[in-house]
């Protein structure tokens, strides 16, 4: 059994569990909004009257309430919404431990967790300058 892994739990593509820290990626749906994802998609609820908006890609499964999500954008900010799915290279994300602490167990064993993806037909091959660096 993986450390911090309980047995017969599977790791979602949004989150890591290789070490105590326990890291979950966050979607910053402002960021859809700003760049006008393609993916990004609304509908009106015709029995409430609600907008709903929610990702075509499921990067994030949740439809968020519009009105919800506008008010909180004026009173400081919505904040991430956990990633359910495999990021696109375009996604805004963060990655937000859930618990923190020192020592070995909870150093990153996984800090390729904390870049987009370079896999799949839109994935970009990604170089990292910190090989070449020192």
């Amino acid at each position: 059994m993986a450390l911090g892994q309980r047995s017969g739990e599977t790791v979602r593509h949004g989150e890591c569990r290789r070490c105590r820290t326990f890291c979950d990626k966050l979607v910053e749906v402002r960021g859809c909004i700003e760049m006008r994802c393609p993916n990004l998609y609304a509908y009106e609820d015709h029995l409430t009257g609600n907008r709903y908006m929610g990702c075509v890609r499921k990067v994030f499964r949740a439809e968020i309430d519009v009105e919800a999500f506008e008010l909180a954008e004026r009173n400081g900010g919505y904040g991430g919404i956990k990633m359910t799915g495999r990021p696109l290279p375009h996604c805004q994300f963060r990655v937000e431990p859930c618990y923190e602490g020192t020592g070995a167990a909870y150093e990153c064993v996984n800090p390729r967790f904390f870049d987009c993806t370079d896999e799949g037909p839109e994935g970009i091959r990604a170089f990292d300058l910190r090989d070449a660096l020192g």
